[in-house]
């Protein structure tokens, strides 16, 4: 069973989890509608709940499966990584879909069951505790893309296999991402003025790719910022290219809007394909 590590992004206790989880998610008149395929930031609830809670909100009640693509923080992916011991969280535990997880495997000669490599990788974490409040029991598969992975070939091919593997089955595939990571804190400050100007500009051409489903345009702005989890939103897009024409941006926010803080600004969307 893989335990909790990364309870500096949302309460690790289960009472103020869901105190935190009521006031994201209890909206009235929510439209629910048959979400395929997300981008969803995976940063701390405090900056970016808000956003993420706007996808999850829309999901409908019931899948299959649910795949969930994160980038690889820690470095200790070695290939396409999967997981096969089920994930604990504050609100129970959940299991891992064994049987989809063995197609793809099959399906995809770079990937491999690799619980070292999730161990200690937040993105996908962060995830299940929202998800677990609206689908309730569900089974999933969890997917770390490896650092070493970058080219749009590789990653077509990744996400082919995954819509290969899937068939027929009623599967959701969110990309664990956040935009732009801006500031000194970061090593990256391209302009010294008008920085959440820049940084508003920069993920909205990201987002504009990414809603009309262009990895490769996506891929080549990518090189112009430092957004976490552009390769797991590429695998994403070529895995349900055919079955959705459009994506819709539901939430755009920064870390600022919370911190005020210009030295460490990062970006959320909440992006969804019906």
């Amino acid at each position: 069973m893989r335990e909790p590590i990364a309870g500096g992004f949302y309460p690790e206790n289960k009472v103020f989890l869901e105190i935190m989880l009521d006031k994201f998610m209890l909206k009235k008149n929510t439209k629910k509608s048959n979400v395929i395929g997300a981008v969803v930031p995976h940063a701390g609830y405090l900056y970016s709940g808000n956003t993420a809670a706007e996808v999850y909100n829309n999901l409908k009640k019931k899948y299959d499966s649910v795949i969930i693509i994160g980038p690889d923080h820690t470095g200790l992916a070695k290939s396409v990584s999967l997981s096969d011991e089920d994930w604990n969280t504050p609100l129970g535990s959940i299991q891992i879909d064994m049987d989809l997880s063995n197609k793809i495997i099959k399906n995809l000669d770079i990937a491999s069951f690799d619980n070292t490599a999730h161990m200690y990788e937040h993105s996908i974490e962060v995830q299940l505790p929202m998800l677990l409040r609206v689908l309730g029991n569900f089974k999933f598969i969890p997917i770390i893309i490896p650092s070493t992975i970058s080219d749009m070939d590789t990653l077509e091919k990744i996400g082919l296999a995954l819509r290969k593997s899937i068939g027929d089955l009623d599967v959701l595939v969110i990309a664990s991402s956040d935009f732009t990571h801006f500031g000194r804190g970061y090593g990256f400050v391209p302009v010294k003025t008008d920085e959440i100007k820049w940084i508003h500009n920069m993920d909205k051409t990201l987002i504009d790719d990414i809603i009309n489903l262009n990895p490769i345009k996506l891929i080549e702005h990518a090189e112009l910022t430092t957004a976490c989890g552009i390769e797991p939103i590429c695998v994403m897009l070529s895995c349900i290219k055919k079955q959705s024409k459009k994506g819709k941006c539901l939430k755009y926010t920064t870390s600022f809007e919370v911190s005020g803080i210009k030295n460490a600004i990062v970006g959320y969307s909440g992006i969804i394909f019906e």
